[in-house]
């Protein structure tokens, strides 16, 4: 029965915080300022990549290295978007701040894909694992730390509602950090609470981002 309700739950997750990403997307992507509008297209490869994943854990087929990899390549993509994001009100420095992201990505890609190929599986109670090694989920943690981490300050400075704004400091950093132990977690009680916090921080951050559209309407 534990198991029957893991495995329910496990889609029903993918779902939402895939729909969840992309509504954000949407709602950062109609908005005036450049930096919002990257920042919105970095949602959009995040949410891309979800959506492979979701299809992966629903389908669960033999093989999961081809859903895997079509997840990955959009949603390492999408910290170009971030990087963007990060780096519009620092001209002078984005273009460091891009070479950075950039060296990190293709370091990435190949490290996980070539030298330390990842192993996903799904555990007994039918939750997904990337099985990523040490090095790749060290540059992980660097690629979304330079782009993500630095867009996340450039987005709050950008929104002028002070309720707004510090929704989407303390939900952005929330997922943040659980899109980091998304991809490294080893332990089901470890990835089960984390689930639970990063859908109900997207829930807050694209209710909220809504809910200001119709009151600013």
């Amino acid at each position: 029965m534990k198991h029957l309700k893991t495995s329910t739950l496990i889609p029903v997750f993918f779902a939402e915080v895939t729909i969840g990403t992309l509504i954000l997307a949407w709602w950062f992507m109609t908005e005036k300022s450049k930096t919002l509008k990257d920042f919105g297209w970095g949602l959009l490869g995040y949410g891309a990549g979800l959506a492979a994943w979701t299809l992966l854990v629903f389908l669960k087929p033999e093989d999961l290295k081809p859903l895997i990899l079509l997840g990955v390549v959009p949603f390492l993509l999408a910290h170009v978007a971030y990087a963007k994001a990060a780096s519009a009100k620092l001209p002078a420095k984005a273009s460091t701040m891009m070479v950075i992201t950039l060296s990190l990505l293709a370091a990435t890609f190949v490290a996980r894909t070539f030298f330390f190929p990842s192993e996903p599986y799904f555990s007994d109670q039918g939750l997904l694992y990337f099985g990523l090694q040490s090095v790749p989920v060290a540059l992980y943690i660097a690629v979304i730390s330079v782009s993500f981490l630095p867009a996340i300050r450039a987005v709050s400075a950008e929104v002028k509602q002070a309720d707004l704004k510090t929704v989407f400091s303390v939900g952005l950093t929330i997922l943040y950090i659980t899109s980091i132990i998304l991809v490294s977690a080893k332990d089901d009680t470890l990835l089960l609470i984390n689930g639970f916090v990063m859908s109900t921080a997207l829930l807050v951050l694209w209710v909220k981002a809504l809910r200001s559209r119709k009151l600013l309407s």
